[in-house]
């Protein structure tokens, strides 16, 4: 039977994607894990593996088109093999405009007109909810580019109308593109899960005394800068190979354990987020943890992301410690068990042994879904993270 290839969701707040190119042809062959497809999501253009070998028997998306999340977009199959017919219904139809001096709104677009726009065109447009029927394109042939789409946002905001409520004004900022996903996936992660959060205030006196020790070292000899969330995601990886219930995630009515600790880690971006992840962090030692971690956020950043490099992690590490931030509630990338957020280093005085000293102190919350795993053993796995940040030597074994 052929096997259906469908639109990954890529991140947090992926709902669609549009296909930029396909880098294999119905009747070619294929093998699993090859790239075959490349999709444009609202950060990046990911290139998107086979889930199976075979022949690529049928293309239901044709390129420059949009698709949700979930949606069959090719069969992979053996020649000759029959597939459903879906791709009329697959794609996601172009928005209806009332045109100018006719009485009476379109229903739907003319089937032989189609708007012809650049990919990074199609995605700003879906960020900001411009209607690329309504812009007129100057590049070639009239297709739309990127600076059309740019030209039109500033119209838009140019217009857009003033609040008054109560004798407030303001200006109001439709939730579209990512921002809108965002905000619909963690409501998502909100009602579809029990968070509990508990939080916990570590002496990282050690930590930044160890990272002060052997940072310039590391540097000079690998190249790398060691950072205070390359040290906790060796830590959190330590936990989790001791705490495997964390290291979970919710299936219909069943939990699945995880056999390998993949570390999603939060990198903000100009409006959203996203979590590439560092594959096997349990295995990797800090210098391979670091690189890692510089790596995937640079590509983050300038939106160069694969797919392996954005899915299949099995627990999330977000770290507001660089915006001066103590503590905060983290919300579940689902379907992971748990999250760690991360808040400042900040010197305090603590009394200790009966005497008062300025320690470096830093707050840890763990958000964690009740139904994979009881309050007693999140706890102790969030008292592990503590230990091996107040003694952190063993993360450098």
């Amino acid at each position: 039977m052929a096997r259906e290839v469908i639109l990954p969701q890529l991140g947090l707040a992926m709902e669609e994607g549009t296909i930029v190119k396909w880098l294999k042809g119905e009747g070619d062959q294929v093998e699993e894990g090859e790239p075959i497809v490349e999709i444009m999501t609202d950060k990046a253009n990911v290139e998107v593996p086979a889930p199976a070998s075979g022949i690529l028997v049928k293309i239901l998306v044709p390129e420059g088109q949009a698709v949700p999340v979930g949606v069959p977009i090719a069969y992979i199959g053996q020649p000759g093999e029959e597939v459903p017919v879906l791709q009329a219904t697959s794609a996601r139809p172009a928005p209806v405009v009332p045109r100018a001096g006719k009485e009476k709104e379109e229903t739907a677009r003319e089937p032989e007109r189609k708007v012809q726009a650049s990919p990074r065109a199609r995605r700003l447009a879906e960020e900001h909810g411009i209607d690329l029927w309504t812009i007129t394109g100057t590049g070639p042939g009239g297709r739309i580019v990127e600076e059309d789409v740019r030209r039109a946002i500033d119209r838009k905001r140019a217009e857009a109308p003033v609040v008054r409520e109560k004798g407030i004004e303001g200006t109001l900022i439709p939730v579209v593109g990512m921002r809108g996903a965002i905000a619909r996936r963690m409501m998502e992660s909100i009602h579809g899960s029990a968070q509990v959060t508990l939080a916990t205030e570590a002496d990282a006196t050690e930590l930044v005394r160890l990272r002060k020790r052997i940072g310039p070292e590391l540097e000079r000899r690998h190249s790398v800068h060691l950072t205070y969330t390359d040290l906790l995601i060796k830590a959190v990886a330590l936990a989790l190979t001791e705490h495997p219930r964390l290291n979970a995630r919710w299936e219909g009515e069943a939990i699945r354990i995880l056999p390998e600790v993949h570390i999603g880690v939060a990198v903000a971006l100009e409006d959203g987020l996203v979590v590439p992840v560092i594959r096997n962090a349990d295995r990797l030692g800090i210098v391979e943890i670091s690189r890692a971690v510089a790596l995937l956020s640079e590509k983050a950043r300038a939106g160069r992301l694969t797919y392996e490099e954005m899915t299949g992690s099995t627990f999330t590490i977000t770290n507001l410690g660089m915006y001066d931030i103590d503590m905060f509630t983290p919300i579940i990338n689902p379907p992971e068990a748990a999250i760690l957020g991360v808040g400042r280093i900040v010197e305090k005085p603590v009394i200790v042994e009966g005497r008062v000293e300025t320690r470096s102190m830093m707050t840890l919350s763990l958000t964690f879904d009740h139904r994979i795993v009881d309050g007693a053993p999140a706890a102790r796995f969030l008292q592990r993270v503590k230990e091996l940040v107040e003694n952190p030597y063993p993360l450098i074994l």
